[in-house]
């Protein structure tokens, strides 16, 4: 599968944060868009979700496809605000989403995380790096073609990293097409840097 932007351009606030911007991104590869804060690599994310409007520019997927609402139909996105249910337990914030997506996280999932000591925690009174767990659950548990994770090691522990760093290699040969934005490369078996910004 792949996933095309072609010629887009969008701007804030008077303020050009893409000019004419082309990019590739196939489901062969982890594309990993590298860059420093301000350059525009969630706004990117963003646009390609459906959250924030291009000004100008196409796009594609599979090369047939320019239908913004079959794009976003094929999307799993995760952004800084992590759509976690703060007043719910852990444990209620997984088994929603289980029955969302009609599909179960093992207990082992849980242990490789550490979040079998906090199923009964309510999310607000976790870490950062503990919510970025579970969010990353969520996401695990989603059948779209498509993730768009922005960030997602941020604030992870070393085996966490690690953890979620395997499981997106071993979803290359699922077919799923996977852009991460970072401000380094990540060190991936697959993994395609795209730097944008003044690292371009």
């Amino acid at each position: 599968m792949k996933l095309s932007i072609n010629g887009l351009s969008f701007s804030y606030e008077d303020k050009i944060i893409f000019d004419g911007l082309s990019l590739n991104l196939s489901s062969e590869k982890i594309s990993v868009l590298i860059g420093q804060n301000g350059v525009g690599k969630s706004t990117l994310l963003r646009i390609i979700a459906g959250l924030e409007e291009q000004d100008k520019g196409k796009i594609t997927l599979s090369n047939n496809s320019n239908d913004q609402i079959l794009i976003r139909g094929n999307i799993s996105y995760l952004g800084h605000k992590l759509a976690l249910k703060e007043n719910l337990s852990v444990h209620e914030n997984i088994n929603f989403w289980e029955k969302f997506y009609n599909c179960v996280i093992t207990d082992n999932h849980h242990k490789e995380l550490g979040i079998d000591k906090l199923l009964n925690r309510k999310i607000r009174d976790l870490s950062q790096g503990q919510k970025k767990k579970v969010a990353l659950l969520r996401i695990l548990m989603s059948d779209k073609k498509i993730w768009l994770l922005d960030e997602p090691l941020s604030n992870l522990d070393e085996q966490a990293a690690n953890y979620f760093k395997n499981t997106f290699m071993s979803k290359v040969s699922d077919h799923k097409l996977i852009l991460i934005t970072s401000h380094t490369k990540l060190n991936m078996k697959n993994e395609s840097s795209i730097y944008i910004g003044e690292d371009a």
